[in-house]
């Protein structure tokens, strides 16, 4: 009994540093972005921050950068959706609270969030394409649409996650049949 208490004890630790982690990752996320559109031109000699979708040997316009922001925001728009569900589950964790029906809601929106995401991340390379070659002349301006093998896995990971949710919210109702019967 000491041994789960104890568990338990650093399982509630542990959430609280995770669910701070998810809070500032919420906040600094979109100011990493905006920073790297903004010194984009001085920052791309260096090699790319991320991968882009089409190459770019030449500096970007404002107009570029912040439409290419903007156009970041897509999937980071998913992301941070995906990173205030984990904020809220391991808040639950933080509290003691385990095998809940909010539990199972947010690992079924943590599933959904993993499918949308690879939408809106195709979504974002199409986008990025067209607005990384906006300023070439005619006959050079580029959009590309493609998925990845990481893709794939995302949304594998995503069906998986839902598949748990679902097994998770069975048990959770066996659990709660169970303590009704005396």
């Amino acid at each position: 009994m000491e041994n789960t208490q104890q568990n338990t004890q650093r399982i509630m630790a542990f959430s609280r540093k995770i669910r701070l982690a998810c809070k500032w990752l919420i906040f600094c996320l979109p100011v990493v972005y905006g920073l790297s559109w903004t010194f984009f031109n001085h920052l791309h000699h260096m090699g790319p921050l991320q991968p882009l979708p089409v190459h770019v040997d030449h500096d970007l316009p404002p107009l570029s950068r912040f439409l290419a922001f903007l156009v970041d925001m897509i999937p980071l728009g998913a992301i941070i959706y995906g990173l205030r569900k984990l904020e809220g589950l391991f808040g639950l964790y933080e509290h003691g609270l385990i095998f809940t029906a909010q539990h199972v809601r947010y690992f079924r929106s943590l599933g959904r969030t993993l499918i949308v995401w690879v939408g809106c991340d195709v979504v974002r390379s199409s986008l990025l394409s067209m607005v990384l070659t906006l300023d070439n002349p005619p006959g050079h301006r580029v959009i590309t649409v493609g998925l990845g093998s990481a893709d794939f896995a995302a949304i594998f990971v995503g069906v998986v996650v839902l598949i748990i949710s679902w097994v998770m919210d069975e048990g959770r109702k066996i659990q709660e049949e169970q303590a009704l019967i005396v």
